[in-house]
């Protein structure tokens, strides 16, 4: 195996100079490229920068910088230093800021656009050529730490996870060897913060290891992501659910409003045999720039119903599971797996069991494997999710026939109503998001009874809220029923794009319609 993650990517810049890493889209269809022989030029630089500056095996170097050939070119010379990467998220407050500088005590933050009020800070500046000979890199053991991340999830409180090279070189190698069939020639898009380990792992070390190319959105808005797709040819998205929820009813939306050929059209597409459907959706895969490869939802569970209409469409999406303690992949659905709610088998050495399974099969996700953490910098929170070896996800599940994931929801989030009755509130968030006039749902506890903080913003939109939670309510069983509710435009969202979940009861408590 890869000994760590510099001679990973180091191996991947050598061996494909004149490949895009990265395409930048600008304003008026302007566009910047960087080849990969420009992003090692860069590392190598910084590198060396960073050595003058006194950073030595071990020490933090900060990252504030978009995702991009800046952001890559920092991290890949503070692992060629022996340095630890410690990402600070470029969506939070200059307040949230300030404390993860205090946690993570970076000796030197690298930063692209604004320093953000944080100290110790220098510009990532990129070159075009090699200034010189690049001094050789410190070798670092792979079990060493390799990346700090600060995370306090949508719940509970913040943490330093400790990932060591093994671990994140362990986890992108595994998926580079399933049925993904990723080259040189894909072309990934960038939608997922690098500083996060979803994004570090396969929105940026996944494409340079396969000698891919990464595209840029302007910004993160539905007509740029769908601009993009078409123009750019991409070939694999990975994207959180609340994406492919909007391009479905975007979809959908047009189908209706479509004429009765159009109509006959996609009832054909849907209901051919899998072979014909790749033959007969080519207008639709043509509106996507013709060349997807595979979609991948993450961060938060998707919906079967999605999964099933992109299917019986033939558009290829598939969901992904796993935690930043995890480096962070633990499972991938393969193209042809029919159970819709999985996400999927372990990664190849990975291990999973259940724990304290009800009558049902149902209970606490165990897991391990070389992609799990060092630990957290707290050994008392690490004392809390270990046992034996094995990693307490924190999250209830089952296995399907023997290997397929099936997740119920967190651990934490499990409301147990005063008649001893389970609720699982993503269940509830997912029925209520198939009403399309809801945009998100967060659902949190609330006197040992499910509340609901709801995101609509059409017109009417508490007489709306109020009909959908009727007949949610008439179909549900009486534990699961909406009774107390708020009516937002918009819910709170973390960094990665999830629902900030504590923060709804201050948002239910200010907007709760009587």
């Amino acid at each position: 195996m890869t000994s760590n993650l510099w001679t990973l990517v180091n191996t991947a810049l050598n061996k494909y100079p004149g490949n895009t890493a990265w395409v930048r889209r600008l304003s008026k269809g302007e566009k910047e490229r960087f080849t990969y022989a420009e992003v090692l030029a860069s590392a190598h630089a910084l590198a060396e920068q960073l050595q003058t500056l006194g950073v030595k095996v071990g020490d933090h170097v900060g990252i504030l910088a978009d995702n991009g050939p800046e952001w890559g070119a920092a991290a890949f010379a503070a692992w060629k230093t022996g340095a630890v990467v410690a990402p600070l998220h470029m969506g939070n407050s200059d307040e949230e800021l300030k404390v993860m500088e205090q946690a993570l005590a970076p000796r030197v933050i690298l930063f692209k656009g604004d320093e953000r009020g944080l100290a110790n800070c220098v510009e990532i500046n990129l070159v075009k050529e090699m200034q010189g000979n690049a001094a050789a890199a410190t070798h670092v053991d792979a079990h060493s730490e390799a990346v700090r991340l600060y995370t306090s999830g949508s719940t509970g409180r913040p943490k330093l996870v400790r990932l060591s090279h093994a671990n994140v070189v362990s986890n992108v190698l595994a998926a580079s060897k399933i049925d993904l069939d990723l080259d040189q020639h894909d072309r990934f898009l960038s939608l997922l913060p690098t500083s996060h380990a979803f994004g570090l792992s396969f929105d940026m070390l996944l494409p340079i290891h396969c000698g891919a190319c990464m595209v840029l959105p302007r910004v993160l808005a539905a007509n740029e992501v769908l601009a993009a797709l078409a123009e750019e040819k991409i070939t694999l998205m990975v994207a959180v659910p609340r994406l492919y929820r909007n391009v479905m009813h975007g979809m959908e939306k047009k189908f209706r409003q479509a004429g009765p050929l159009m109509r006959l059209y996609i009832k054909l597409v849907r209901t051919s045999p899998k072979r014909l459907k790749r033959v007969l959706n080519w207008p639709i895969r043509k509106k996507f720039g013709g060349n997807i490869k595979t979609w991948v939802s993450g961060g938060s569970r998707l919906d079967p119903e999605i999964s099933r209409y992109y299917r019986n469409l033939g558009l290829p999406l598939r969901q992904g599971y796993g935690l930043t303690e995890c480096s962070p992949a633990i499972s991938v659905q393969s193209a042809t797996d029919e159970v819709l709610e999985s996400v999927g088998e372990p990664l190849p050495g990975v291990e999973v069991k259940i724990k304290d399974a009800d009558a049902d099969g149902a209970g606490i996700l165990m897991m391990r494997g070389p992609n799990l953490m060092l630990g957290y910098a707290d050994e008392r929170q690490t004392a809390e999710v270990m046992e034996d070896g094995w990693f307490n996800t924190g999250d209830i599940a089952k296995l399907v026939d023997r290997k397929k994931i099936v997740l119920a929801g967190r651990a934490k989030r499990l409301i147990v109503t005063e008649a001893g009755r389970n609720v699982y509130p993503e269940d509830l968030e997912i029925e209520l998001e198939r009403y399309e006039e809801i945009k998100e749902v967060g659902v949190f506890e609330l006197e040992a009874r499910p509340a609901a903080v709801l995101a609509i913003d059409v017109t009417g939109a508490e007489a709306v809220a109020k009909s959908i939670l009727k007949q949610f309510n008439a179909r549900v069983s009486s534990h699961n029923r909406i009774t107390r509710y708020a009516v937002v435009d918009e819910l709170p969202r973390t960094p990665l794009g999830k629902v900030a979940l504590k923060e709804l009861p201050r948002i239910f408590q200010d907007n709760e319609v009587e």
